[in-house]
């Protein structure tokens, strides 16, 4: 059996993914094993585009050399360039949405934390169901572990949809475990994450209409980069 050393991060988090510790730590983290292990898996592959143009990410250090740029989804993730500004949610004193109370304002959600618990923010997309993008929201929020982070996302954009009396909601978001919460799979067993899961619900329930679904984390690039772009200051 090969024991040697894991020399880069990306075998490092390959390591991680294949130990007999990863309940413990998902527990640890707040996450279910599987969103630990696809989480795992992301960080893995983002890392490993630096090491397919020959700058390995080392252990204990940051990248040597000048990595390419990522292409697609990357790339605005990484530096949030190709996403225009939007009006700020919170100077729109009425509802966005065209067609009155039929329309359906589709809303993306993410949260971050460097640290886990750390410096934290969240960013919110808010957009006409499967057409154009109307206002974005961000903040940060304290210090406050990712899973908080992601709920207080939620709870905010609620909060903004309930101000300008939007009745229909299509919630989506990259975190498999929130998501499976809200549609009740799983447990709130945390005490940091009941109280906003109970916002959360308490708020749904004023809406004609709340479906929550779970995207790629690709798919949400713009409400990431909005969260980031508030720890960034920008």
């Amino acid at each position: 059996m090969n024991s040697a050393q894991p020399e880069t991060l990306a075998e490092l988090l390959k390591t991680l993914e294949r130990s007999g510790e990863l309940r413990s730590l998902a527990r640890e983290c707040g996450l279910s094993v599987r969103e630990l292990r696809r989480r795992l898996s992301i960080w893995r592959r983002e890392i490993a585009t630096f090491e397919e143009d020959g700058t390995p990410v080392a252990v204990g250090g940051p990248p040597t050399g000048t990595p390419k740029k990522p292409k697609g989804p990357a790339r605005r993730k990484a530096g949030g360039g190709d996403f225009p500004r939007l009006p700020a949610a919170a100077d729109l004193p009425a509802n966005p949405l065209p067609g009155g109370l039929q329309a359906v304002m589709e809303v993306h959600t993410d949260g971050a934390s460097r640290g886990n618990p750390g410096p934290a923010a969240i960013g919110i997309v808010f957009a006409v169901k499967g057409g154009k993008k109307l206002a974005e929201h961000c903040e940060t929020i304290g210090k406050a572990t990712n899973n908080v982070a992601e709920y207080r996302a939620v709870v905010t954009a609620l909060e903004h949809c309930q101000r300008w009396g939007v009745q229909r909601v299509h919630l989506k978001m990259d975190s498999e475990l929130i998501v499976r919460q809200l549609h009740g799979a799983y447990r709130v067993k945390s005490p940091d994450l009941r109280p906003l899961y109970q916002q959360v619900v308490f708020l749904a329930k004023g809406l004609a209409e709340f479906r929550v679904s779970h995207i790629k984390r690709a798919r949400n690039a713009h409400a990431d980069t909005l969260a980031n772009r508030a720890l960034d200051g920008d």
